[in-house]
Order: C-alpha cells, then structure tokens, then sequence
C-alpha cells in the first residue's frame, strides 16, 4: 500500500501533466476558446484552476460561495455568447474525462481504493461546480437580452441529459414526470413567415418544450396521460403539414422518465431516419414498434445488400423504380397512381408486367409488393446515408425517359414531369437534424 500522504502528494506533483491533458482534449472544440477566454479572468487561467480544485478534493471540502460564484457567472458569460447548453456540456465532460484518465494513469495499483474515493469527491464536486454554472446560464436571459428563450434551454437540457430543475425554477415551468420526444422535418421550401406560425403556436401551448426549427425540431409533450400525448404530437404535426403545404417526416418516442429523454430523442431520431426512407410515408408521427421490419433492415448490411439485387434487374426498363415508387405512395390505388404518373392506366399495367419479367417478382401479389416496399425503403436509407441525410431524390429519378416498348401513348416529357412532381409528393429534400 501507499503510505499516508503518498497518494495526495503524486497527484500534487502531476497538476502541471493534468492540465496539459485537459488542454488536449479540448484543443480543437469550437467553443473552447470562448470559455477559456471567458474563464480566464475569472479563475486565473487553466493551470491555476486545475491547482485549486484538485487542492479541494485532496482535502475532502467544498466550493467555497465565491468559487460557485464564479462558476454561475461563466454560465452567464456562456449563455450571453451564445453558446448552446448541449455544447457547454460537452465541453465540461471532455474536461472531467480527460482529467480523471489523466490522475488514474499515475495511480498506483496499491492505491485504487485511495483513489476511487478521490474520484468520488471530484465528481460530487463537479457536479455541485456544473450545478452553479447551469443557473447562470439559465439567469442570464433575464439579466440581459442575447441568449436563447428559457423554454428553448429546458428543452435543450433535458435533451442533453443535464439537471433541469434549476433551469425549471427560473423559466417558471412545471416539468412533467414523462415527455413523449417527437422529432420531425419539414420540406425544404418552408419560409421564414412558416417557422414564426410554428414557433408561436409551440410557445403558446402550455407545457410544450422544444428545440431546433423546421429543418430539425424535436418537440417535448408532457406524457402524464401517454394517449393525450401522442395525439396532441400527431395534431401538431398535421398542423404543420397543413401549414408548410407538406410533406412532413415525423417520429415519437416515450421511453420513461426525464432521464429517458436522451434514449428517447436517439431511438426517435432512428425512426425518422426510417420514415424519411419508406416510399408510402403519411404525415404522420411513426413509432418504432410500426417499423420493425425497416428498423431491423437498417442494421443488417447484408440483407441490404441482398434487397439492392432485388431491384438492380429494374435498371433495364425506363421508370420502373419510380412506378413503384408512386405506386406505394399512392396506397397502391393503380388508378391515382397513373394520375399522377400522367400515364394511361394500360401504360401502369405494362410497366408492372414489365417488372414482373425483369425481376421474377410479381408487384402485383401481397409478397412481391412487400418485398420491393423493402427494396426500396433499404436503397433510399443508402442514397440517405452517402448524401449525409439529405434526400437528393437520386433514387427516385434514376431511370427518367420515355416507356420502353412505345406503349406509352403520352409518356415522354409529360411522363418526367408528372412522375417528378409525384416523387416530390413523396420524397420531399428533408433537411438534415
């Protein structure tokens, strides 16, 4: 074992190597240089600060009243520079990794149990630090004007996973005991004018959270009553189809608690991916037990693989891809889906029959429609995934031109143009989160 003091006095000497590890590990993040700038008249710079508080949990006391203030005027300084909460956050817990690995590393093995206590301390220490800073950030709109609204940072911290209850007291909110996590994404062509009638309609309803706009806005209902929650979810969001002329990608999740919040938003966050790749999506919230089937094809490469050879045969024909593609959209309903392919409905029937030769797969029977559903959904996840979550629409429009076998008495021009406007209607350039 170490003898008394041994231990404390490692650590002492190492302070100079743990600042340098901390200062590495946040070299590079972009809201470093404003906290170290904002910091650094406050507590003398990283070295000195890294020598008082590792001197406090050597001697087992807590932040004296003038170090917490400290802590809550960073917060300030934090939240008047526009930094969001998630990202202060961030930054806070690269600090305390870095600096735990970085005394862990000179610890000697005899001296583990020494040092779990001291880790101990450090983390009731910090959290006490974070605590300070948190109510700072949350004061600051009300001490001056440039930080974000109160509501916007509740929802930013409970999605961040971060103690709320302070940020609550200052916003003068209630926090629900469950928040049902909806995220969604309008089309690209949504105006400014738009997002202030959204914005205004989320901050009028009492208890609502929310965070982002409408090219990534992921709303919190309060989720006491689930049922209640989920349809006032699914009444915003058509809403907001309604108002942003559709359509809307949209995906919910309740999985408990407030410390579910973070679970929720990422599984949510899942869904939607899904829905922004399924050829028949509704404007509608999507939960995951209604997409199993695609979730479970998100996560196995080979099968994806496997569904793409499904639809590689297709590439012989003109538009074939994207007559199933409207064809799903249109709830298989052959004759809306000829409307709007401006198509005769003989030309639909052709090109079904022409898909059946290619593939072996006949579109017609439940079987075949389901596994080209999946096809496709499993090649629309892939143009996702390389355009970085950008709907390019590539998969879509791939096999323009007239109909092969010139049976297409009005195809053509007219054909590309109508078929574009219904893989618009259904594959609108969602923005990414």
């Amino acid at each position: 074992m170490t003898g008394s003091g041994e231990l404390p006095d490692m650590l002492t000497a190492h302070c100079p190597r743990l600042d340098t590890a901390i200062g590495e590990a946040l070299r590079g993040h972009p809201a470093y240089q404003p906290i170290r700038r904002a910091a650094g008249p406050m507590f003398g710079g990283r070295g000195a600060t890294c020598a008082r508080l590792l001197a406090l949990v050597l001697a087992g006391d807590p932040l004296p009243g003038e170090d917490l203030a400290r802590f809550r005027d960073l917060g300030v300084l934090a939240a008047r520079q526009a930094i969001p909460l998630p990202v202060l956050s961030e930054v806070w817990d690269l600090a305390l990794a870095a600096a735990a690995r970085s005394c862990w590393s000179v610890a000697p093995a005899a001296s583990f149990a020494e040092m779990a206590d001291l880790t101990a301390r450090a983390a009731r220490l910090a959290g006490r630090a974070r605590e300070a800073c948190i109510q700072g950030y949350a004061e600051a709109p009300r001490e001056g004007g440039t930080s974000r609204p109160l509501r916007r940072l509740l929802a930013e911290t409970l999605i961040d996973g971060a103690p709320a209850d302070v940020i609550a007291d200052a916003a003068g909110v209630r926090l629900a005991p469950a928040y049902l996590v909806l995220v969604c994404e309008a089309p690209a062509r949504t105006s400014a004018a738009h997002w202030q009638r959204v914005s205004e309609r989320l901050d009028a309803c009492d208890g609502v959270l929310y965070s982002g706009d409408l090219g990534g806005l992921a709303v919190l209902f309060p989720a006491a009553d689930p049922l209640r929650a989920e349809d006032a979810a699914a009444e915003f969001t058509a809403g907001l189809a309604a108002c942003t002329r559709g359509p809307v990608h949209a995906a919910t999740s309740l999985l408990g608690g407030l410390a579910d919040i973070p679970a929720a938003l990422e599984e949510a966050s899942q869904v939607l991916t899904v829905v922004k790749a399924i050829p028949d999506a509704e404007d509608r919230p999507y939960r995951a037990d209604e997409l199993l089937v695609e979730l479970a094809i998100l996560g196995q490469p080979d099968i994806r693989c496997r569904l793409a050879a499904v639809l590689s045969p297709l590439d012989a024909g003109t538009d074939l891809r994207r007559t199933l593609e409207v064809l799903l959209a249109c709830n298989l309903d052959r004759e809306r889906a000829a409307r709007e392919l401006w198509i005769h409905r003989r030309t639909l029937h052709y090109r079904l029959d022409r898909i059946r030769d290619l593939s072996g797969i006949d579109p017609s029977s439940a079987r075949g429609i389901q596994l080209f559903r999946a096809a496709l959904t499993s090649a629309r996840l892939t143009s996702l995934e390389r355009d970085g979550g950008h709907d390019g629409g590539a998969d879509g429009g791939a096999d323009g031109g007239a109909d092969g076998g010139g049976t297409d008495g009005g195809g053509g021009a007219g054909d590309d143009r109508a078929g574009g406007q219904a893989e618009h209607a259904s594959f609108p350039p969602p923005l990414s989160a």
